[in-house]
Formats: C-alpha cells, sequence, structure tokens
C-alpha cells in the first residue's frame, strides 16, 4: 500500500479521486427519468440515467482516480439508535432492481472499481476513503445526492450534489456550506439532529425547523454545548423542546455522523482512472441498445495529467430505448455557429464610454445583458458587472458600480432598462426583475429568456446556467471559447475585475437567442415566449419580493389545538391497538394492525408491512383504527409542515415570508413554490383553512384577494371535444356535475339530483379530464369495477364526442410524439410507444390530460401578467 510519505512525494496536487455514492445517482436517475426500455422490455432509464451523470462528471472533474461506492446494508449500532431510521422507505420498484446489475457493468466498461462492505452503507465507505484521501494530500470529490455527505468538505474534499433531474449539478466546498447553512460542514451532524430528516426517517426534536436549528448551532457551536445550555435558549417554546427530547436529538446525531475508519484497504493505482476505449464503449452502448450513443461514441482522449494520460468520454445524446432524441439539442444545435474569431470586446471603464454604448443600445433598438457572476433571485448578491451585446460581432463589459453611479450613467442605465421600445433578452429574467426591483430599477421590454425558452423546447433541460446550455448547444466549442485567459481570471467567477473577454458572455447570450427563438418560431412556441413566459418573469419576481406577513398568535393557536388533538387521536389508537408502540414507524404499525389485529389486505415486503395510504384508506371504512391512523397522520402533517415550519421561513430583515416560484414548476406549465411551499396548504379541512388566515398582506391594512376560473379545466375539455351537450350546459351556466348526472341517469332537466349521483357523475368528469380507465376509476370513488365501467359506457354513450376527442388527441399524440396546449404549449409523450404496458398506460393519461391542464396554466399566466398591467395603470 502506498504510504502517506510515498504520496506527498509524488505531487499531490495533481491527484484528483472521484468518490461516486452509486445508489444515490441510480435513484435519482430513476425517478428523473421516462421508463425506458430496450427492445425485450428490460428496463434501462436508471442505468442511462446513471451512465449520462457519470460520463458529464467525469468530463467536468476530469478525475486521475475514481472508486464507486455501493450500500451493503444499514449499520447496526444506527438501527439500535433509532430503530425507524430508515424503515419508511419503500421497496425497491420492480422496473429497477435489474439495473443494478446493468449498473454494475457500466462501472466495469469505464474501469471504476467497486467498494462495499457487508453491512455499512456508501456514506461510510465515502467517508472512509475521502478522509484517508484527505490525510494523503489527495484531492477528493465526491458526487452524490445526499446532503448528509456535506460533513465531509474540508480543505481537500468537494462534494458535488444532483439538484434537479439528472442534469443539474451543484459544488459544495467550504464557502458554499457556509452560504447554504451558516454552518460549517462539521457542524452538519448536529444540524440535522435538530432538524431530523424525513427522509431517513429520524425524527429531530419535534418542533424545530430548518432555520431554527441553523441559527441555534451557530450559536452554540455543538449540539452538546446547546443542550447543556438549553434552558438558557429563547423562547421558552424551544426551550422545553430542546429538554424534551435531547436524548432523541443525540442518537439522531449518532446515526448522522458519517463512519471514517471502516476496514477498507486501498491501494491507488488500483483506482487510476484511464478513459475506456471507443470498442469498449460501443460494447457496452450496445448490449443496453442506447443506439444514439452507439452512433455518436468517439475514441475518448483522457485528462491532461502530469503524466500526458487523457481523461473523459464526450458527452453523446440520449438513448433510443427513450424513443427520443434530445428535444433542445435537435431543435436549436445545428443553428448555433462558433462565436466570431475576433469579436469587437470592450470594457466600459468611464462614463463617457458607458453612456456612449448605452446609447447605441438603444438606437439598435434590441439588447442582451448579461450577470457576471449570474443571480438566482433577487436575494442573490449584485452581480459584479453585466455585459451587453445588441450585435452578434460585438459586446460591451462594465462593472456595476459605474452603471449604477447615481448620476447621468446611472439615470440613461435606468432610462433604457424602463424603455419598451428596447426589446431585451436575459437568461433568467426573474432574478434580474428582482435584483432590478430590489434597487428600484425600472423594467420593461422583457421579451427573451434564454432559460425559459430553453425550458419550453424541453422540459428536462431547464435550469440550465448561461454557460450550461451554451456548452449544451454548441458541444463542438469548448467552454473556454466564453472565457478569458486563466490568468485573467474566469468568466463566471465574480471576481471583482473587468476584463473585455468577460463581454463575450453577452454573445453568447445573443447567440442562443437567435437559436432559441428560431426554434420556438418553428415549433409554434415565440408567441408562448413573447406574449406570456417572459412578461411573466418580473411579476414573479415581485411577488417573490412583497411576501407575506404571518400572524404568529393565530399559529400558536393553532399548534396548541393540534398538539391536543394529536395526543387525543394518539390516545384512540393506542387503546383500540391493546398497547403502545412507535407511531411513526411503519416496520411497528404493520405489526399491529396485520400480526395482532390481523386485519385484512396486508401487502408483506422485505422491510415489512405496506401502510400507506393506498393501503389504510380502504380499511379505514371499516377499521377504527385505520382511520384513526390517517387522521393522525394528516394532523402531524400539518402541524409538522405548515405551523411549525412557517415561522422559520420568516425573513429577519422583511418580516415576512418569501417563496420562491419556478416559472416551468410543470412540465404542463404550471408554476411550483417551495422555500416554502404555499401551493399545497389545505383548503377543505377547517385546521388547513386557520392555516391558510394566518397568511396577511405585506402592509397592514391591505386585503389579500383571490381571483380564480370556476371550473377552467373541464371548460377546456368542451372546448377541446366541442361536445355540443357539454358547451350548451356551460352556456347556460348549469352545474356540470349535476348536468352530467342527468344525462347519465337519464333524467329530465328540472329533477332534482340526488348527492350520490352528483358525486359519481362529477368523479367521472373529472376521471375521464385526468385520462382514468374503470379501474382507476372503481378505486378512486368506492364503485365496483363492473359499476364503474357500466358508468363509463353510458357517460360515453350520452357525450360521444368526448369519446372521439379521446381517441383522436392519442392517435395525434403516437404519431407527433407531442401534445399541444391552446397556446402552443408541447408535452412530449414518446412513451406512448413504449412496449412496457405501465409506461404506456401513464403517457395515455398525460397525453389525455396535458392539454387541459397545460392551457389552464397558460390561461392563469396570461391572466397574471394582464393583472399585474392594470395594477400598474
Amino acid at each position: 500500500m502506498t504510504t502517506a510519505a510515498q504520496t506527498q512525494q509524488s505531487q499531490p496536487s495533481d491527484r484528483k479521486l472521484l468518490l461516486i455514492d452509486v445508489y444515490a445517482l441510480v435513484y435519482r436517475a430513476f425517478f428523473a427519468l421516462p421508463p425506458l426500455t430496450t427492445s425485450k422490455g428490460i428496463p434501462v432509464s436508471a442505468a442511462y440515467g446513471f451512465e449520462r451523470m457519470l460520463n458529464r462528471v467525469l468530463n467536468d472533474e476530469r478525475p486521475t482516480h475514481a472508486i464507486a461506492c455501493l450500500d451493503a446494508g444499514i449499520p447496526a449500532q444506527r438501527l439500535a439508535a433509532v430503530p425507524e431510521y430508515k424503515a419508511q422507505r419503500p421497496e425497491t420498484p420492480d422496473d429497477l432492481k435489474p439495473q443494478f446489475g446493468l449498473v454494475r457493468k457500466i462501472l466495469d466498461a469505464y474501469g471504476i472499481p467497486i467498494v462495499e462492505v457487508e453491512g455499512e452503507e456508501a456514506d461510510d465507505c465515502i467517508a472512509t476513503v475521502a478522509s484517508r484521501a484527505s490525510r494523503e494530500r489527495f484531492c477528493s470529490i465526491v458526487v452524490s445526492g445526499d446532503l448528509d455527505l456535506l460533513q465531509l468538505v474540508d480543505e481537500h474534499c468537494t462534494v458535488v450534489l444532483t439538484r434537479r433531474g439528472i442534469s443539474e449539478l451543484a459544488r459544495y466546498d467550504g464557502a458554499a456550506v457556509r452560504e447554504r447553512f451558516g454552518l460549517e460542514p462539521r457542524q452538519l451532524p448536529d444540524y440535522r439532529a435538530l432538524k431530523g430528516d424525513p427522509s431517513d426517517n429520524l425524527p429531530g426534536i419535534p418542533g424545530v425547523g430548518d432555520k431554527t436549528a441553523a441559527k441555534l448551532i451557530a450559536q452554540y457551536g455543538s449540539l452538546e454545548h446547546l443542550l447543556q445550555h438549553a434552558a438558557d435558549v429563547t423562547p421558552k417554546r424551544i426551550a422545553d423542546l430542546l429538554l424534551q427530547y435531547a436524548d432523541q436529538a443525540r442518537r439522531c446525531r449518532q446515526v448522522s455522523l458519517a463512519t471514517r475508519d471502516l476496514p477498507i484497504a486501498i491501494e491507488w493505482e488500483t483506482c487510476e482512472f484511464t478513459a475506456p476505449t471507443r470498442e469498449r464503449l460501443a460494447a457496452l452502448y450496445a448490449q443496453l441498445e442506447f443506439r444514439s450513443l452507439l452512433s455518436k461514441v468517439s475514441a475518448v482522449a483522457p485528462a491532461a495529467r502530469p503524466d500526458g494520460g487523457g481523461g473523459a468520454a464526450q458527452e453523446p445524446g440520449p438513448p433510443s430505448a427513450a424513443g427520443r432524441q434530445s428535444v433542445l439539442a435537435a431543435a436549436v444545435t445545428h443553428r448555433l455557429q462558433s462565436l466570431p474569431a475576433n469579436p469587437a470586446l470592450e470594457v466600459l471603464a468611464d462614463p463617457g464610454a458607458a453612456l456612449a454604448a448605452l446609447a447605441r443600445a438603444r438606437q439598435s433598438g434590441s439588447l442582451c445583458i448579461a450577470c457576471l457572476p449570474e443571480i438566482g433571485s433577487w436575494r442573490s448578491p449584485a452581480p459584479a458587472a453585466l455585459a451587453f451585446a445588441w450585435a452578434p460581432d460585438g459586446a460591451s463589459v462594465a462593472a456595476l458600480e459605474l452603471l449604477l453611479d447615481g448620476g447621468q450613467v446611472g439615470q440613461t442605465f435606468a432610462a433604457l432598462l424602463g424603455d419598451d421600445g428596447v426589446a431585451k433578452t436575459f437568461h433568467d429574467a426573474k432574478a434580474f426583475a428582482g435584483f432590478a426591483a430590489a434597487r428600484s430599477l425600472p423594467l420593461r421590454g422583457v421579451v427573451c429568456d434564454t432559460a425559459l425558452a430553453a425550458g419550453l423546447l424541453d422540459a428536462s433541460r431547464g435550469g440550465l446556467s448561461l454557460e450550461q446550455l451554451y456548452a449544451e448547444l454548441q458541444p463542438q466549442a469548448q467552454i473556454g471559447a466564453l472565457e478569458p485567459a486563466q490568468s485573467e481570471g474566469q468568466l463566471f467567477d465574480g471576481r471583482p475585475q473587468v476584463q473585455a473577454a468577460h463581454a463575450s458572455a453577452a454573445l453568447a447570450l445573443f447567440q442562443l437567442a437567435a437559436g432559441l427563438q428560431r426554434a420556438l418560431q418553428e415549433a409554434g412556441m415565440l408567441p408562448l415566449l413573447h406574449d406570456i413566459e417572459a412578461p411573466l418573469a418580473p411579476v414573479l419576481a415581485r411577488m417573490e419580493m412583497r411576501g407575506f406577513r404571518l400572524d404568529q398568535a393565530e399559529l400558536d393557536n393553532i399548534r396548541a389545538r393540534l398538539e391536543s388533538k394529536i395526543a387525543q387521536t394518539t390516545r384512540t389508537i393506542f387503546a383500540l391497538a391493546g398497547e403502545e408502540f412507535n407511531l411513526n414507524s411503519p416496520k411497528a404499525l404493520g405489526s399491529i394492525l396485520f400480526d395482532k389485529l390481523a386485519l385484512p389486505g396486508a401487502v408483506k415486503r422485505k422491510s415489512g408491512y405496506a401502510t400507506g395510504a393506498e393501503v389504510l384508506t380502504p380499511l379505514a371504512l371499516e377499521h377504527e383504527i385505520a382511520a384513526q391512523v390517517l387522521e393522525y397522520r394528516e394532523v402531524a402533517k400539518l402541524k409538522s409542515t405548515y405551523v411549525d415550519a412557517l415561522p422559520d421561513y420568516v425573513d429577519a430583515s422583511s418580516g415576512r415570508l418569501h417563496t420562491t416560484l419556478r416559472q416551468l414548476g410543470a412540465e404542463t406549465g404550471r408554476l411550483s413554490s417551495s422555500n416554502p411551499n404555499l401551493q399545497n396548504i389545505p383548503v377543505r379541512s377547517d385546521i388547513g383553512r386557520d392555516i391558510r388566515r394566518a397568511f396577511l398582506p405585506a402592509q397592514p391594512g391591505n386585503v389579500l384577494l383571490a381571483a380564480d376560473y370556476s371550473q377552467i379545466e373541464l371548460r377546456l375539455f368542451a372546448h377541446f371535444s366541442q361536445d355540443p351537450n357539454f358547451i350548451a350546459a356551460f352556456r347556460e351556466g348549469e352545474d356540470i356535475h349535476a348536468f352530467s348526472a342527468r344525462a347519465v341517469f337519464h333524467l329530465p332537466a328540472q329533477e332534482p339530483v340526488s348527492r350520490e349521483m352528483r358525486r359519481r357523475a362529477k368523479a367521472v368528469n373529472f376521471g375521464i379530464l385526468y385520462g382514468m380507465g374503470a379501474f382507476g376509476l372503481a378505486q378512486s370513488v368506492g364503485f365496483s369495477r363492473a359499476e364503474a365501467k357500466a358508468f363509463m359506457a353510458e357517460y360515453f354513450a350520452r357525450f360521444p364526442r368526448v369519446k372521439e376527442y379521446i381517441a383522436a388527441m392519442l392517435e395525434q399524440a403516437r404519431s407527433n410524439g407531442y401534445v399541444s396546449t391552446l397556446f402552443g404549449r408541447r408535452r412530449y409523450v414518446p412513451e406512448l410507444l413504449s412496449h412496457n404496458h405501465a409506461a404506456r398506460a401513464a403517457a395515455e393519461r398525460m397525453a389525455i390530460n396535458a392539454p387541459l391542464q397545460g392551457s389552464a396554466a397558460d390561461l392563469i399566466k396570461l391572466a397574471m401578467v394582464r393583472a399585474a398591467e392594470r395594477i400598474a395603470q
């Protein structure tokens, strides 16, 4: 084995070890990608996604050494500390199980050795190897989807985490960890012990959320020091919780600490990475039927290394097993030209030069603005500089302080931003709009956002940075084409100095905007970008900034009621069970329900009985204990997710709660909300409505006005199907569900409809809207399958154009590979041609629903834009 002394004598700064958390990446790929199968029906989506992530990270990191780590059990000491640790995790999906063997073949093809220790988790293998690498002055990169591994970050170890899908990665060094959590990497297990972790079934301390946990650990330095001084903590509610749950927190910390001393013998020579040969990759792709990769594979040059060795494989396209090429690349790549060989790049170093450049921009009528470095939201630090381009062969860059000088340059720049006659392009217009609004700068005339344009063309490629997007669509060019010489600093690194080469970011944006807009024009989606998505970005930015006030007193009252309800429900469950047990442990609950009480419908898995809502909901109709468990879970979730967690999101500086809105949060075009998610606050229960009442307008004395379209998706269904009966019902102001009930049950127009009849008709209306078949309808409503089938047959007989529309929509989707909304937004459904019945059925439901749900999203967004315009007037 190589000794530390020998390692230090062999240029340690040139050695880079890549540590791969295999299962984390495989699971990420499985749930991020649609089902993909070979011609023999073998599922390969997770294997394909893992190969793509592996290929990319090898390309990005260019390691000299690589090791793959796999889980091989859960350590006994963790289960002893927290018996319910990971007990809630479902069984491995059937389509995923056979792919782990394929993943091993992929690692073998890349020549990457595997480390796994019986009864231990991959995290501990990674921690052990990374710790040894740090001691021996290796640079190590850990690639995972698990935040727990951030505790390993040190001066020698960096962690790269998957963020969304299989393409978006986030790099964490010590500074990045401190920026995100306000803590040192070594403090993260203490932080996790306080807040808990639902993904691992760690309870933490109930009532302590992310922000409170981070604040406490930062203040006291460690969990143990905090617990020793728990009585001094304010508010008293938190102090009481710390005292009550101190032992539980200590056990959660014990489970959270990565083990760094497993008996793993490593010979560094056996871990040296050499890129796979063309022949080896071709054999792999042929075996897995990644035909488009097979056709594009080329000899792979190893990374530049001191020994003259090479690097990682180049990035080919997606597999034909998916039945789909990269939509974004197919639409745009062939239109992008290389950047000009000798562009005119100018640094605006004084007011005179800045004023002249801004005048040229106004005269051109079109302006691309790139932030250096890029910003993510209105809360991001201001960029150091802005780059401008209004022609394909020249651009300027100016330090932000010059453009906001408070004098003539600042006034001219503000006037340019507010000029509706100058069409503006950004990459992430919402972030820039927030930056502008936070500084009282006007912003009008936003017509293109390359991030949104890429997301419209291919939802799976959304969220890319400007640099990443250019690299994706211009693969034949090196990223260095956008960067100045190394001695001048990196283009996107945020250094304060401004070099002429930095202006090339705006040229890249100019080129991307042209190519993406041409692609959108050909796809019929350019008006969607210009009229809806681009104008909406500043509206969303202002919404994020405005935020809500929270009525803390009302939340405290709700918390007390929920705690009382939880205690009451718990007592009832224990009485029905005849004993006390861990209600939060699926294993313990399953044993009570199906072993002790012998309830019907048991589903046995390796980890115990299934106890999800799909099992308990049917049981609740006849067994009180199942109904009480569902009640307990709902109330506990309301308390932990909203009542306890929401106050932690209140911004100290503004005193308000600010969510983050993702403009293309779903492939249908719907918005999504996060940190916190304000779209899932319940409305149908009394407690849910009380929680909503705790949200107050940002300014005292104002009111919150809610506006929505009535039954928008059903109205769209009537429009798309052109069924005369449906259209007549809406035009005459009928209750559409009562109308459907009369039609199906053959009742006269004036005869009252019973509640049960209306319920059944409503279930069918929405069931068909969401592509549900007789089996799904029977499950969701409580029909027998025969009843559901007969009811749907009668429904289609009374509304024949609905059935014709569904058939026509599916046929069109199979032919085109996508469906479209009223405004042209596309949803790709390649799985319609899948040999896998489950995948094909899911795609059919998606094809029926996506035009309706997507059109509704488009109309709501358009209404938001117009409402904002009216309010501004």
